[in-house]
């Protein structure tokens, strides 16, 4: 396996244990579509957002809190996108 399979298999598993349920569900599931797509640049960006609180995800995939600079990106548009067409 090489090191980016390696990081794709630890941002899946940090992508569904995130603490809530909610979350765990929504970008689990995301990360099970997507991240195989993504470069190691949009791995990053993933890690990222992985990073971020989950209020201020869930926030701003609602719009109501201003997006920072470090989501607004493809990965998190994706995300939104996602979300909203469920």
């Amino acid at each position: 396996m090489d090191e980016i399979q390696i990081h794709r298999k630890k941002l899946l598993f940090r992508a569904g244990h995130r603490g809530t349920k909610e979350m765990d569900m929504l970008l689990g599931n995301f990360a099970n579509k997507h991240i195989n797509l993504f470069d190691e640049v949009e791995l990053e960006l993933f890690n990222q957002l992985l990073d971020a609180d989950d209020d201020l995800i869930y926030k701003c995939l609602l719009d109501k809190a201003t997006l920072p600079d470090f989501m607004n990106n493809r990965v998190f548009q994706l995300l939104k996108d996602s979300a909203i067409k469920k």
